[in-house]
């Protein structure tokens, strides 16, 4: 008996840690495929407005589906006194971001955990954005280049309808 106990609760333990969030937010653990496939409005857009509760942007291109030509974005956001993490990941051409780790992101998890992503944002740059999987690592990802590897990534998924 208390070997089927014993079992039983590290059965349970084993599991805990395949699924990291017991309620995954939308795009959560998906594939950069994945991720483009199953987001029906991807965009590139500016932003107009930081605040600790909300970021605006405006629409620059749409990719995929359509979207208004502004539009907020009311996640976790961490307060202005963490600094602005801007890191493209050279034009998103370094290994680490192309890595199927849940764990490589330009911003740190929120106190929410792993599962509640705090973008940092900053005003007058511009996104890619997936409106709907607003809980992928990738899914607020700065470019700063035309030649952005993850820009051209997606674009060309969507063209061959990924």
């Amino acid at each position: 008996m208390k070997v089927s106990l014993y079992t039983l609760i590290f059965s349970i333990f084993l599991s805990l840690e395949v699924c990291a969030c017991p309620a995954p937010p939308p795009g959560y653990g998906l594939s950069h495929s994945q991720l483009i496939e199953k987001t029906t409005t991807i965009v590139l857009a500016k932003t107009i407005k930081v605040t600790d509760k909300v970021v605006v942007f405006e629409l620059v291109e749409n990719i995929k589906g359509e979207s208004e030509k502004e539009f907020f974005w009311r996640r976790s956001r961490i307060p202005k006194s963490v600094k602005h993490i801007s890191t493209d990941f050279n034009r998103h051409i370094e290994p680490t971001f192309w890595s199927n780790s849940l764990l490589v992101r330009r911003s740190p998890p929120s106190k929410g955990g792993i599962c509640n992503i705090a973008f940092t944002y900053e005003l007058g740059e511009v996104y890619l954005v997936f409106r709907e999987s607003w809980g992928h690592a990738h899914s607020n990802e700065i470019i700063k280049s035309e030649d952005d590897k993850w820009l051209a990534y997606v674009k060309e998924s969507v063209a061959s309808g990924l």
